[in-house]
């Protein structure tokens, strides 16, 4: 005959045992979040497909309470060109440097990069990578950027966060990550 606390001990680690189980079902499919990483520089790396010299390149810094630092100040593309663009997004809180980019893209399914460009800033982007959901999902650490005329304004860049209800658009998710360029197309 089993004693009342055997029982209870039984029924104790059974319950335990369901909890444990059932926590870990809801966590299947979602990747561990990026613990204990800071996105602090965005770098916006281009190079010009018809003029492999044309590289311009951004970065946006944003360390602790520091003002933010842009660098060079502005963005400068050249009117009627076509450029590659790669983001690069660093830890630079770590020594060296992180390339938390890396990790962003190895969850590519639960990310979606967004780029804005200001009302009359004469800028298209399409983004040219995508993730492995089924159908594919734009992902866009790379881009295409296609200027036309002389314009000036600015170019917002978004990381939406978007695990397990990516569906290709801005809406769902939460923002990761929301940086504004100046840009002049000369």
């Amino acid at each position: 005959m089993i004693s009342k606390s055997a029982k209870r001990a039984a029924w104790l680690a059974l319950s335990v045992t369901l909890v444990l189980t059932a926590c870990k079902k809801e966590e299947q499919g979602v990747p561990a979040p990026i613990g204990n990483e800071f996105l602090t520089t965005t770098i916006l790396n281009l190079q010009n497909i018809n003029n492999p010299a044309d590289k311009p390149t951004i970065s946006y810094k944003l360390i602790g309470t520091n003002p933010a630092v842009i660098t060079p100040d502005t963005l400068r593309l050249m009117v009627n060109a076509t450029y590659k663009c790669t983001v690069v997004i660093l830890d630079e809180t770590k020594t060296p440097a992180d390339t938390v980019s890396k990790v962003i893209a190895e969850r590519a399914n639960y990310h979606l990069f967004v780029y804005r460009p200001s009302n009359g800033l004469n800028l298209n982007d399409s983004i040219t990578d995508h993730d492995t959901n089924n159908p594919p999902l734009p992902f866009g650490l790379q881009s295409q950027m296609r200027t036309t005329a002389p314009s000036a304004g600015t170019l917002e860049v978004i990381l939406r966060h978007q695990p397990n209800v990516k569906n290709g658009t801005y809406a769902p998710g939460s923002t990761d990550l929301d940086v504004i360029y100046p840009v002049k197309i000369h």
